[in-house]
């Protein structure tokens, strides 16, 4: 039994290392293997999550560029650069991403 594996598999699944390591330890390796299943399961419901969230985050801000666009940025570029600087972004396209939920790198595409 990998308590590291767990500790770090219960992190992404649930945002916290696990607290009771006396409970955890007296587990049967049945149960561990069941915990370690169960919180699986929650990371696999996180991530997909946070797929579905950051497809309605690029659909959100492909509207907002259209909407510049349309309102005199005149190009896809040139809209980027002004939500870049309304976040105070500093020309760091990453920030950008994170600001608006967008995936990694989906601006240098």
């Amino acid at each position: 039994m990998d308590y590291n594996v767990y500790s770090d598999l219960h992190k992404d699944a649930y945002g916290f290392r696990p607290r009771n390591w006396d409970v955890i330890r007296s587990w049967s390796p049945a149960e561990f293997e069941a915990e370690c299943d169960r919180a699986a399961d929650a990371l696999d419901d996180a991530l997909q999550a946070e797929r579905q969230a950051q497809a309605a985050a690029v659909l959100a801000f492909e509207a907002t560029v259209e909407r510049l666009i349309a309102t005199g940025a005149g190009d896809r570029a040139t809209a980027i650069r002004w939500l870049a600087d309304a976040a105070d972004a500093d020309g760091d396209l990453g920030y950008l991403e994170y600001s608006f939920n967008l995936p990694y790198n989906y601006l240098r595409k």
